[in-house]
Protein backbone atom coordinates (compact mmCIF):
# COMPACT_ATOMS: atom_id res chain seq x y z
CA UNK A 1 0.00 0.00 0.00
CA UNK A 2 2.68 2.64 0.76
CA UNK A 3 3.97 4.59 -2.20
CA UNK A 4 7.72 4.40 -3.00
CA UNK A 5 9.79 7.28 -1.70
CA UNK A 6 11.81 8.90 -4.46
CA UNK A 7 15.16 9.05 -2.71
CA UNK A 8 15.09 5.35 -1.88
CA UNK A 9 16.83 3.64 -4.80
CA UNK A 10 14.56 0.91 -6.13
CA UNK A 11 15.99 -2.14 -7.81
CA UNK A 12 13.89 -1.83 -10.94
CA UNK A 13 15.45 -4.91 -12.49
CA UNK A 14 14.38 -6.95 -9.46
CA UNK A 15 10.83 -5.58 -9.72
CA UNK A 16 10.64 -6.56 -13.38
CA UNK A 17 11.97 -10.02 -12.56
CA UNK A 18 9.37 -10.37 -9.81
CA UNK A 19 6.68 -9.46 -12.34
CA UNK A 20 7.90 -12.14 -14.73
CA UNK A 21 7.82 -14.69 -11.93
CA UNK A 22 4.29 -13.62 -10.96
CA UNK A 23 3.22 -13.98 -14.58
CA UNK A 24 4.32 -17.63 -14.40
CA UNK A 25 3.21 -18.59 -10.90
CA UNK A 26 0.94 -15.88 -9.51
CA UNK A 27 -2.66 -16.63 -8.58
CA UNK A 28 -5.08 -15.91 -11.43
CA UNK A 29 -8.26 -13.90 -11.16
CA UNK A 30 -6.81 -10.42 -10.89
CA UNK A 31 -8.29 -7.37 -12.61
CA UNK A 32 -8.20 -6.94 -16.38
CA UNK A 33 -6.36 -3.65 -16.88
CA UNK A 34 -6.24 -1.65 -20.10
CA UNK A 35 -3.47 0.86 -20.81
CA UNK A 36 -4.15 3.57 -23.40
CA UNK A 37 -1.54 6.28 -23.85
CA UNK A 38 -0.44 8.78 -26.46
CA UNK A 39 3.09 7.39 -26.05
CA UNK A 40 4.58 3.91 -25.65
CA UNK A 41 3.59 2.98 -22.10
CA UNK A 42 4.30 -0.76 -21.96
CA UNK A 43 7.02 -0.09 -19.38
CA UNK A 44 4.43 0.71 -16.70
CA UNK A 45 2.98 -2.83 -16.74
CA UNK A 46 5.49 -4.68 -14.49
CA UNK A 47 5.48 -1.90 -11.90
CA UNK A 48 1.70 -1.58 -11.82
CA UNK A 49 1.35 -5.37 -11.59
CA UNK A 50 3.80 -5.77 -8.69
CA UNK A 51 2.36 -2.75 -6.86
CA UNK A 52 -1.12 -4.25 -6.91
CA UNK A 53 0.28 -7.18 -4.97
CA UNK A 54 -0.52 -10.85 -4.72
CA UNK A 55 -3.69 -10.27 -2.70
CA UNK A 56 -5.50 -9.02 -5.80
CA UNK A 57 -4.58 -11.94 -8.05
CA UNK A 58 -2.45 -11.78 -11.15
CA UNK A 59 -3.55 -8.78 -13.26
CA UNK A 60 -4.15 -9.28 -16.96
CA UNK A 61 -3.11 -6.38 -19.19
CA UNK A 62 -4.22 -5.10 -22.57
CA UNK A 63 -1.93 -2.37 -23.93
CA UNK A 64 -3.46 -0.45 -26.83
CA UNK A 65 -1.32 0.91 -29.69
CA UNK A 66 0.17 4.25 -28.72
CA UNK A 67 -1.53 7.51 -29.71
CA UNK A 68 -4.82 5.69 -30.34
CA UNK A 69 -6.80 6.73 -27.25
CA UNK A 70 -9.81 8.32 -28.95
CA UNK A 71 -10.00 5.67 -31.67
CA UNK A 72 -9.85 2.86 -29.10
CA UNK A 73 -12.62 4.52 -27.08
CA UNK A 74 -14.95 5.27 -30.00
CA UNK A 75 -14.55 2.12 -32.07
CA UNK A 76 -16.91 -0.58 -30.70
CA UNK A 77 -14.68 -3.24 -32.26
CA UNK A 78 -11.36 -1.93 -30.94
CA UNK A 79 -9.10 -4.20 -28.93
CA UNK A 80 -9.83 -2.24 -25.75
CA UNK A 81 -13.60 -2.35 -26.30
CA UNK A 82 -13.51 -6.13 -26.68
CA UNK A 83 -11.04 -6.86 -23.88
CA UNK A 84 -13.56 -7.03 -21.02
CA UNK A 85 -11.62 -4.46 -18.99
CA UNK A 86 -12.15 -3.86 -15.28
CA UNK A 87 -9.83 -0.85 -15.20
CA UNK A 88 -8.86 1.62 -17.94
CA UNK A 89 -5.71 3.72 -17.46
CA UNK A 90 -5.55 6.67 -19.87
CA UNK A 91 -2.47 8.88 -20.26
CA UNK A 92 -2.32 11.74 -22.77
CA UNK A 93 0.75 13.98 -23.09
CA UNK A 94 0.08 17.63 -23.83
CA UNK A 95 2.93 17.78 -26.35
CA UNK A 96 1.07 15.31 -28.59
CA UNK A 97 -1.99 17.54 -28.83
CA UNK A 98 -2.52 20.43 -31.20
CA UNK A 99 -0.53 23.51 -30.18
CA UNK A 100 -2.77 26.28 -28.92
CA UNK A 101 -5.64 23.87 -28.22
CA UNK A 102 -4.37 21.85 -25.28
CA UNK A 103 -7.39 22.48 -23.07
CA UNK A 104 -9.91 21.49 -25.72
CA UNK A 105 -7.84 18.48 -26.80
CA UNK A 106 -7.21 17.18 -23.29
CA UNK A 107 -10.81 17.56 -22.11
CA UNK A 108 -12.00 15.84 -25.30
CA UNK A 109 -9.74 12.87 -24.54
CA UNK A 110 -10.91 12.84 -20.91
CA UNK A 111 -14.61 12.95 -21.81
CA UNK A 112 -14.23 10.30 -24.50
CA UNK A 113 -12.36 8.00 -22.10
CA UNK A 114 -14.93 8.55 -19.33
CA UNK A 115 -17.82 7.71 -21.64
CA UNK A 116 -16.02 4.62 -22.98
CA UNK A 117 -15.19 3.33 -19.49
CA UNK A 118 -18.85 3.77 -18.49
CA UNK A 119 -19.98 1.78 -21.55
CA UNK A 120 -17.50 -0.98 -20.75
CA UNK A 121 -18.41 -1.07 -17.06
CA UNK A 122 -14.80 -0.27 -16.12
CA UNK A 123 -13.14 2.02 -13.61
CA UNK A 124 -11.26 4.89 -15.24
CA UNK A 125 -7.90 6.03 -13.90
CA UNK A 126 -6.95 9.17 -15.82
CA UNK A 127 -3.38 10.46 -15.66
CA UNK A 128 -3.08 14.22 -15.35
CA UNK A 129 -0.24 15.01 -17.78
CA UNK A 130 3.03 16.49 -16.65
CA UNK A 131 4.03 19.99 -17.58
CA UNK A 132 6.21 20.23 -20.72
CA UNK A 133 9.88 19.65 -20.05
CA UNK A 134 10.91 23.08 -21.33
CA UNK A 135 9.22 26.30 -22.37
CA UNK A 136 10.67 27.51 -25.69
CA UNK A 137 10.08 31.08 -24.52
CA UNK A 138 12.39 30.54 -21.57
CA UNK A 139 12.08 32.91 -18.63
CA UNK A 140 9.92 35.21 -20.73
CA UNK A 141 7.25 32.52 -20.71
CA UNK A 142 6.94 32.97 -16.94
CA UNK A 143 5.57 36.44 -17.59
CA UNK A 144 2.88 35.44 -20.07
CA UNK A 145 -0.68 34.63 -19.11
CA UNK A 146 -1.04 32.84 -22.46
CA UNK A 147 2.36 31.14 -22.46
CA UNK A 148 3.04 27.45 -22.80
CA UNK A 149 3.28 26.77 -19.07
CA UNK A 150 0.10 28.74 -18.37
CA UNK A 151 -1.74 26.86 -21.11
CA UNK A 152 -0.53 23.54 -19.73
CA UNK A 153 -1.70 24.42 -16.22
CA UNK A 154 -5.12 25.50 -17.55
CA UNK A 155 -5.50 22.28 -19.55
CA UNK A 156 -4.62 20.13 -16.54
CA UNK A 157 -7.14 21.90 -14.32
CA UNK A 158 -9.84 21.68 -17.00
CA UNK A 159 -9.27 17.92 -17.12
CA UNK A 160 -9.39 17.68 -13.33
CA UNK A 161 -12.66 19.66 -13.24
CA UNK A 162 -14.17 17.41 -15.92
CA UNK A 163 -13.38 14.17 -14.09
CA UNK A 164 -13.00 14.83 -10.36
CA UNK A 165 -15.78 13.57 -8.15
CA UNK A 166 -17.39 11.28 -10.70
CA UNK A 167 -18.24 7.69 -9.72
CA UNK A 168 -15.71 5.09 -10.88
CA UNK A 169 -13.32 7.81 -12.09
CA UNK A 170 -10.01 8.57 -10.42
CA UNK A 171 -7.03 10.80 -11.18
CA UNK A 172 -3.30 10.39 -10.65
CA UNK A 173 -0.90 13.23 -11.30
CA UNK A 174 2.14 12.49 -13.44
CA UNK A 175 3.51 15.95 -12.66
CA UNK A 176 3.92 14.90 -9.02
CA UNK A 177 6.24 12.12 -10.19
CA UNK A 178 8.19 14.33 -12.61
CA UNK A 179 8.57 17.04 -9.97
CA UNK A 180 9.82 14.65 -7.30
CA UNK A 181 12.38 13.06 -9.63
CA UNK A 182 13.47 16.20 -11.45
CA UNK A 183 13.21 16.89 -15.18
CA UNK A 184 16.69 15.62 -16.06
CA UNK A 185 16.15 12.39 -14.17
CA UNK A 186 12.61 11.88 -15.52
CA UNK A 187 12.58 12.73 -19.24
CA UNK A 188 14.29 10.69 -21.97
CA UNK A 189 14.25 12.74 -25.22
CA UNK A 190 16.41 10.31 -27.20
CA UNK A 191 14.25 7.30 -26.35
CA UNK A 192 11.14 9.26 -27.26
CA UNK A 193 12.59 10.15 -30.63
CA UNK A 194 13.30 6.53 -31.53
CA UNK A 195 10.66 4.57 -29.59
CA UNK A 196 8.06 7.13 -28.44
CA UNK A 197 8.96 6.45 -24.80
CA UNK A 198 9.21 9.92 -23.22
CA UNK A 199 10.20 8.92 -19.68
CA UNK A 200 12.82 6.87 -17.92
CA UNK A 201 12.04 3.61 -16.12
CA UNK A 202 11.88 5.28 -12.72
CA UNK A 203 8.95 7.43 -13.88
CA UNK A 204 6.98 4.35 -14.92
CA UNK A 205 7.84 2.73 -11.58
CA UNK A 206 6.36 5.62 -9.60
CA UNK A 207 3.43 6.11 -11.98
CA UNK A 208 2.53 2.43 -11.69
CA UNK A 209 2.70 2.72 -7.90
CA UNK A 210 0.33 5.72 -7.92
CA UNK A 211 -2.20 3.97 -10.15
CA UNK A 212 -2.06 0.85 -7.98
CA UNK A 213 -2.40 3.00 -4.86
CA UNK A 214 -5.64 4.54 -6.13
CA UNK A 215 -7.03 1.11 -7.06
CA UNK A 216 -6.15 -0.27 -3.64
CA UNK A 217 -7.76 2.70 -1.93
CA UNK A 218 -10.98 1.81 -3.78
CA UNK A 219 -11.07 -1.49 -1.91
CA UNK A 220 -10.45 0.07 1.50
CA UNK A 221 -6.72 -0.65 1.54
CA UNK A 222 -5.73 2.32 3.70
CA UNK A 223 -5.06 3.04 7.36
CA UNK A 224 -7.50 4.98 9.52
CA UNK A 225 -5.42 5.37 12.70
CA UNK A 226 -1.79 5.59 13.80
CA UNK A 227 -0.09 3.93 16.76
CA UNK A 228 3.20 5.44 17.95
CA UNK A 229 5.22 2.61 19.50
CA UNK A 230 7.38 3.64 22.46
CA UNK A 231 8.32 0.09 23.48
CA UNK A 232 12.04 -0.32 24.07
CA UNK A 233 12.94 3.38 23.80
CA UNK A 234 15.30 4.66 26.46
CA UNK A 235 15.71 8.43 26.45
CA UNK A 236 14.74 11.80 25.02
CA UNK A 237 16.85 11.34 21.88
CA UNK A 238 14.71 8.35 20.92
CA UNK A 239 11.57 10.50 20.69
CA UNK A 240 13.19 13.39 18.86
CA UNK A 241 10.94 14.24 15.91
CA UNK A 242 7.85 12.43 17.21
CA UNK A 243 6.18 15.75 18.02
CA UNK A 244 6.36 16.84 14.38
CA UNK A 245 4.88 13.53 13.23
CA UNK A 246 1.99 13.84 15.67
CA UNK A 247 1.32 17.43 14.55
CA UNK A 248 1.08 16.22 10.94
CA UNK A 249 -1.23 13.36 11.91
CA UNK A 250 -3.45 15.75 13.86
CA UNK A 251 -3.63 18.19 10.95
CA UNK A 252 -4.48 15.31 8.60
CA UNK A 253 -7.30 14.22 10.93
CA UNK A 254 -5.78 10.82 11.67
CA UNK A 255 -6.67 9.43 15.15
CA UNK A 256 -3.37 8.71 16.88
CA UNK A 257 -2.33 6.69 19.92
CA UNK A 258 0.86 6.20 21.96
CA UNK A 259 1.72 2.67 23.09
CA UNK A 260 4.31 1.31 25.48
CA UNK A 261 5.11 -0.83 28.47
CA UNK A 262 5.46 0.58 31.96
CA UNK A 263 9.16 1.06 31.29
CA UNK A 264 8.26 3.50 28.49
CA UNK A 265 6.69 6.03 30.87
CA UNK A 266 9.96 8.02 31.30
CA UNK A 267 10.27 8.30 27.52
CA UNK A 268 6.62 9.43 27.37
CA UNK A 269 7.44 12.14 29.90
CA UNK A 270 10.43 13.21 27.79
CA UNK A 271 8.16 13.44 24.75
CA UNK A 272 5.60 15.59 26.56
CA UNK A 273 8.37 17.78 28.00
CA UNK A 274 9.75 18.37 24.49
CA UNK A 275 6.28 19.14 23.09
CA UNK A 276 3.55 19.83 25.68
CA UNK A 277 0.86 19.75 22.95
CA UNK A 278 1.40 16.01 22.39
CA UNK A 279 -1.39 14.75 24.73
CA UNK A 280 -3.92 17.03 23.06
CA UNK A 281 -3.01 15.58 19.67
CA UNK A 282 -3.56 11.98 20.77
CA UNK A 283 -6.88 10.15 20.93
CA UNK A 284 -5.54 7.99 23.77
CA UNK A 285 -2.40 6.35 25.12
CA UNK A 286 -1.70 2.96 26.72
CA UNK A 287 1.19 2.12 29.03
CA UNK A 288 0.56 -1.29 30.59
CA UNK A 289 1.80 -4.86 30.69
CA UNK A 290 0.00 -6.00 27.55
CA UNK A 291 2.05 -6.79 24.49
CA UNK A 292 2.09 -4.39 21.57
CA UNK A 293 -0.25 -6.48 19.41
CA UNK A 294 -2.81 -6.68 22.23
CA UNK A 295 -2.62 -2.91 22.68
CA UNK A 296 -3.18 -2.35 18.96
CA UNK A 297 -6.21 -4.67 18.98
CA UNK A 298 -7.57 -2.87 22.02
CA UNK A 299 -7.27 0.64 20.62
CA UNK A 300 -8.70 -0.56 17.28
CA UNK A 301 -11.72 -2.07 19.04
CA UNK A 302 -12.27 1.16 21.00
CA UNK A 303 -12.20 3.13 17.72
CA UNK A 304 -14.49 0.70 15.89
CA UNK A 305 -11.66 -0.42 13.57
CA UNK A 306 -9.92 -3.65 12.67
CA UNK A 307 -6.32 -4.08 13.77
CA UNK A 308 -5.22 -3.93 10.10
CA UNK A 309 -6.65 -0.38 9.93
CA UNK A 310 -3.93 0.83 12.32
CA UNK A 311 -0.49 1.81 11.04
CA UNK A 312 2.35 1.19 13.49
CA UNK A 313 5.11 3.83 13.71
CA UNK A 314 8.24 2.64 15.48
CA UNK A 315 11.81 3.79 15.97
CA UNK A 316 14.39 1.33 14.65
CA UNK A 317 17.80 2.60 15.66
CA UNK A 318 17.86 6.12 14.21
CA UNK A 319 15.08 5.60 11.64
CA UNK A 320 11.30 5.83 11.78
CA UNK A 321 9.52 2.90 10.11
CA UNK A 322 5.80 2.59 9.37
CA UNK A 323 4.26 -0.89 9.17
CA UNK A 324 0.86 -1.55 7.59
CA UNK A 325 -1.10 -4.71 6.84
CA UNK A 326 -3.00 -4.93 3.53
CA UNK A 327 -6.78 -5.07 3.93
CA UNK A 328 -6.91 -8.16 1.70
CA UNK A 329 -4.29 -10.19 3.51
CA UNK A 330 -0.71 -10.88 2.60
CA UNK A 331 2.49 -9.87 4.29
CA UNK A 332 2.89 -6.63 6.18
CA UNK A 333 4.40 -3.79 4.19
CA UNK A 334 6.81 -1.20 5.53
CA UNK A 335 7.95 2.24 4.55
CA UNK A 336 11.21 3.62 5.91
CA UNK A 337 10.94 7.35 6.62
CA UNK A 338 14.70 7.62 7.07
CA UNK A 339 16.90 9.13 9.77
CA UNK A 340 16.12 12.83 9.22
CA UNK A 341 13.49 13.53 11.87
CA UNK A 342 12.63 16.92 10.36
CA UNK A 343 11.67 15.17 7.11
CA UNK A 344 9.45 12.52 8.70
CA UNK A 345 6.11 14.42 8.33
CA UNK A 346 6.74 15.21 4.65
CA UNK A 347 7.85 11.68 3.89
CA UNK A 348 4.84 10.26 5.73
CA UNK A 349 2.58 12.43 3.57
CA UNK A 350 4.29 11.26 0.36
CA UNK A 351 4.00 7.60 1.40
CA UNK A 352 0.18 7.90 1.29
CA UNK A 353 -0.39 5.53 4.21
CA UNK A 354 -3.48 7.45 5.37
CA UNK A 355 -4.84 8.55 1.99
CA UNK A 356 -8.63 8.53 1.50
CA UNK A 357 -10.51 8.88 -1.77
CA UNK A 358 -13.12 11.64 -2.05
CA UNK A 359 -16.79 10.72 -1.89
CA UNK A 360 -18.19 10.50 -5.46
CA UNK A 361 -20.96 12.86 -6.41
CA UNK A 362 -19.86 15.83 -4.29
CA UNK A 363 -20.39 19.26 -5.92
CA UNK A 364 -17.65 20.10 -8.39
CA UNK A 365 -17.05 23.87 -8.45
CA UNK A 366 -15.25 25.35 -11.42
CA UNK A 367 -13.34 28.56 -11.88
CA UNK A 368 -15.03 31.44 -13.63
CA UNK A 369 -14.17 31.93 -17.30
CA UNK A 370 -15.11 34.73 -19.68
CA UNK A 371 -18.62 34.01 -20.87
CA UNK A 372 -18.62 30.71 -18.94
CA UNK A 373 -19.97 29.39 -15.65
CA UNK A 374 -19.01 30.99 -12.37
CA UNK A 375 -17.49 29.10 -9.46
CA UNK A 376 -20.06 26.87 -7.81
CA UNK A 377 -22.15 26.31 -10.93
CA UNK A 378 -22.76 22.74 -11.92
CA UNK A 379 -20.33 21.53 -14.54
CA UNK A 380 -22.29 20.72 -17.71
CA UNK A 381 -22.13 17.22 -19.07
CA UNK A 382 -19.85 16.72 -22.04
CA UNK A 383 -21.57 16.74 -25.37
CA UNK A 384 -21.90 13.08 -26.32
CA UNK A 385 -22.41 11.46 -29.65
CA UNK A 386 -18.94 11.94 -31.13
CA UNK A 387 -18.48 9.13 -33.62
CA UNK A 388 -15.26 7.59 -34.86
CA UNK A 389 -16.09 8.77 -38.39
CA UNK A 390 -16.61 12.34 -37.20
CA UNK A 391 -13.36 12.25 -35.24
CA UNK A 392 -11.39 10.96 -38.23
CA UNK A 393 -13.00 13.48 -40.57
CA UNK A 394 -12.05 16.29 -38.21
CA UNK A 395 -8.40 15.28 -38.38
CA UNK A 396 -8.28 16.12 -42.13
CA UNK A 397 -5.82 13.31 -42.86
CA UNK A 398 -3.81 13.38 -46.10
CA UNK A 399 -1.57 10.56 -47.33
CA UNK A 400 0.94 10.71 -50.20
CA UNK A 401 2.51 7.55 -51.63
CA UNK A 402 5.67 7.28 -53.74
CA UNK A 403 8.15 4.64 -54.79
CA UNK A 404 10.79 4.02 -52.13
CA UNK A 405 14.30 5.37 -52.70
CA UNK A 406 17.70 4.20 -51.41
CA UNK A 407 17.70 6.98 -48.83
CA UNK A 408 14.47 5.58 -47.37
CA UNK A 409 15.90 2.17 -46.49
CA UNK A 410 16.83 2.95 -42.88
CA UNK A 411 13.37 4.34 -42.13
CA UNK A 412 11.60 1.50 -43.94
CA UNK A 413 13.50 -1.22 -42.10
CA UNK A 414 12.94 0.55 -38.80
CA UNK A 415 9.19 0.58 -39.48
CA UNK A 416 9.15 -3.07 -40.57
CA UNK A 417 10.59 -4.06 -37.20
CA UNK A 418 8.72 -1.58 -34.97
CA UNK A 419 5.24 -2.06 -36.44
CA UNK A 420 5.21 -5.78 -37.31
CA UNK A 421 3.42 -6.74 -34.10
CA UNK A 422 0.61 -4.28 -34.84
CA UNK A 423 0.03 -5.04 -38.54
CA UNK A 424 0.37 -8.32 -40.47
CA UNK A 425 2.73 -10.00 -38.01
CA UNK A 426 4.52 -11.87 -40.82
CA UNK A 427 8.35 -11.86 -40.56
CA UNK A 428 9.93 -9.68 -43.24
CA UNK A 429 13.69 -9.62 -43.91
CA UNK A 430 15.39 -6.22 -44.19
CA UNK A 431 14.89 -4.41 -47.48
CA UNK A 432 18.06 -3.85 -49.52
CA UNK A 433 19.07 -1.68 -52.47
CA UNK A 434 18.71 -4.74 -54.70
CA UNK A 435 15.05 -4.97 -53.71
CA UNK A 436 14.51 -1.39 -54.85
CA UNK A 437 16.14 -2.15 -58.20
CA UNK A 438 14.13 -5.33 -58.78
CA UNK A 439 11.39 -3.55 -60.75
CA UNK A 440 8.97 -5.59 -62.82
CA UNK A 441 6.15 -6.96 -60.73
CA UNK A 442 7.66 -5.85 -57.43
CA UNK A 443 6.62 -2.57 -55.82
CA UNK A 444 7.86 -0.94 -52.61
CA UNK A 445 5.94 2.17 -51.56
CA UNK A 446 6.46 4.68 -48.80
CA UNK A 447 3.51 6.77 -47.61
CA UNK A 448 3.76 10.08 -45.73
CA UNK A 449 0.86 11.20 -43.54
CA UNK A 450 -0.17 14.58 -42.18
CA UNK A 451 -3.25 15.85 -40.38
CA UNK A 452 -4.35 19.03 -38.66
CA UNK A 453 -2.21 18.15 -35.63
CA UNK A 454 0.99 18.08 -37.66
CA UNK A 455 3.14 16.18 -40.11
CA UNK A 456 3.55 12.52 -39.11
CA UNK A 457 6.18 11.96 -41.81
CA UNK A 458 6.82 8.52 -43.36
CA UNK A 459 4.14 6.33 -41.79
CA UNK A 460 3.20 3.61 -44.29
CA UNK A 461 5.24 0.87 -45.99
CA UNK A 462 3.62 -1.28 -48.69
CA UNK A 463 5.50 -4.13 -50.39
CA UNK A 464 3.70 -5.81 -53.30
CA UNK A 465 4.65 -8.70 -55.61
CA UNK A 466 2.92 -9.92 -58.72
CA UNK A 467 2.58 -13.72 -58.76
CA UNK A 468 0.60 -14.92 -61.74
CA UNK A 469 -2.96 -13.61 -61.43
CA UNK A 470 -2.38 -12.43 -57.85
CA UNK A 471 -0.92 -9.32 -56.28
CA UNK A 472 0.57 -10.52 -52.98
CA UNK A 473 0.86 -7.98 -50.16
CA UNK A 474 4.14 -8.78 -48.47
CA UNK A 475 4.19 -5.75 -46.16
CA UNK A 476 1.26 -3.65 -44.98
CA UNK A 477 2.87 -1.50 -42.28
CA UNK A 478 1.24 1.56 -40.74
CA UNK A 479 2.86 3.36 -37.82
CA UNK A 480 0.81 3.62 -34.63
CA UNK A 481 0.24 7.42 -34.83
CA UNK A 482 -1.34 6.96 -38.28
CA UNK A 483 -3.49 3.95 -37.41
CA UNK A 484 -7.20 4.43 -36.92
CA UNK A 485 -7.28 7.66 -38.97
CA UNK A 486 -8.52 6.26 -42.26
CA UNK A 487 -4.98 5.73 -43.55
CA UNK A 488 -5.73 2.00 -43.83
CA UNK A 489 -8.45 2.70 -46.41
CA UNK A 490 -6.16 4.96 -48.46
CA UNK A 491 -3.40 2.35 -48.31
CA UNK A 492 -5.74 -0.37 -49.54
CA UNK A 493 -6.81 1.81 -52.48
CA UNK A 494 -3.16 2.38 -53.33
CA UNK A 495 -2.59 -1.39 -53.28
CA UNK A 496 -5.62 -1.92 -55.54
CA UNK A 497 -4.34 0.65 -58.05
CA UNK A 498 -0.94 -1.08 -58.33
CA UNK A 499 -2.56 -4.50 -58.51
CA UNK A 500 -4.69 -3.24 -61.39
CA UNK A 501 -1.57 -1.91 -63.13
CA UNK A 502 0.06 -5.34 -62.76
CA UNK A 503 -2.93 -6.94 -64.43
CA UNK A 504 -3.74 -8.90 -61.28
CA UNK A 505 -7.31 -10.00 -60.68
CA UNK A 506 -6.92 -10.66 -56.97
CA UNK A 507 -5.11 -9.21 -53.95
CA UNK A 508 -3.76 -11.72 -51.42
CA UNK A 509 -2.85 -10.70 -47.86
CA UNK A 510 -1.38 -13.12 -45.33
CA UNK A 511 -1.20 -12.41 -41.60
CA UNK A 512 -0.30 -13.97 -38.28
CA UNK A 513 -2.03 -13.23 -34.99
CA UNK A 514 0.47 -11.54 -32.66
CA UNK A 515 -2.10 -10.69 -30.00
CA UNK A 516 -1.58 -6.99 -30.72
CA UNK A 517 -2.62 -6.70 -34.38
CA UNK A 518 -6.33 -7.39 -34.13
CA UNK A 519 -7.12 -3.87 -35.37
CA UNK A 520 -5.28 -4.56 -38.65
CA UNK A 521 -6.74 -8.07 -39.03
CA UNK A 522 -10.24 -6.78 -38.28
CA UNK A 523 -9.84 -4.03 -40.88
CA UNK A 524 -8.84 -6.54 -43.54
CA UNK A 525 -11.90 -8.61 -42.70
CA UNK A 526 -14.30 -5.68 -42.36
CA UNK A 527 -16.95 -4.64 -44.87
CA UNK A 528 -14.65 -1.74 -45.74
CA UNK A 529 -11.98 -4.06 -47.10
CA UNK A 530 -13.19 -7.65 -46.83
CA UNK A 531 -13.97 -9.48 -50.05
CA UNK A 532 -13.10 -6.64 -52.42
CA UNK A 533 -10.66 -3.77 -52.72
CA UNK A 534 -11.55 -0.59 -54.58
CA UNK A 535 -9.14 1.29 -56.83
CA UNK A 536 -9.15 5.10 -56.91
CA UNK A 537 -11.14 4.99 -60.16
CA UNK A 538 -13.85 2.81 -58.57
CA UNK A 539 -12.86 -0.60 -59.97
CA UNK A 540 -13.18 -3.58 -57.62
CA UNK A 541 -10.66 -6.40 -57.19
CA UNK A 542 -11.13 -9.61 -55.23
CA UNK A 543 -9.39 -9.63 -51.84
CA UNK A 544 -8.23 -12.85 -50.17
CA UNK A 545 -7.19 -12.52 -46.52
CA UNK A 546 -5.62 -15.66 -45.10
CA UNK A 547 -4.01 -16.60 -41.80
CA UNK A 548 -0.38 -17.70 -42.00
CA UNK A 549 1.29 -20.06 -39.52
CA UNK A 550 5.00 -20.58 -38.78
CA UNK A 551 4.81 -23.68 -41.00
CA UNK A 552 3.35 -21.73 -43.90
CA UNK A 553 5.78 -20.67 -46.61
CA UNK A 554 6.62 -17.10 -45.65
CA UNK A 555 6.04 -14.27 -48.07
CA UNK A 556 9.11 -12.06 -48.18
CA UNK A 557 10.44 -9.06 -50.00
CA UNK A 558 13.46 -10.97 -51.26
Amino acid sequence: MPLPLTDVAADLRALRAAHQETERTGPPGGPRVGIMASYTADAVVPYLATALGEAYGRPDFHVAPYNQIVQECLDPDSGSARAGLDVVVVAQRLEELEDGAWTAGLTAVADTAREAAARWGATLVAVLPGLPAADPQGVAGDCRADGRTAEAAAAREAMRAALAGRPDVHLVDLEAVLRSLGATRAHHPALYQFAKVPYREEVFHHLGARVAHVLRLRTGDTCHAAALDLHGLADAEDVDGFGGVLRWLSTAGVPSYALGGRDAVPVWRDLVASDPTVPARLSDWFFDDRGRDAQVRGLAADAGLAARDVALLERREDRLVVTVRPAHGGQAETVDLGADAAAWPARLAVAGVFDLLPVPGAPRPVAAAPGGPVAGDAVPEAAGGLSLAAFVAGLRVETDFRAARPGDLAKINEMLVASKEFTLGVPIPPVTVDDLAAGGDRVLLLGSVRDRLGDLGPSVVLALAGRGPDCVVEAFVISCPAMGKGVEVQAMREIAAHAQAMGAGRIVVGHRDTGRNHAAIDFLGSPTAGGTAQTPDGALLDLLVRAETPDTEAVTTS
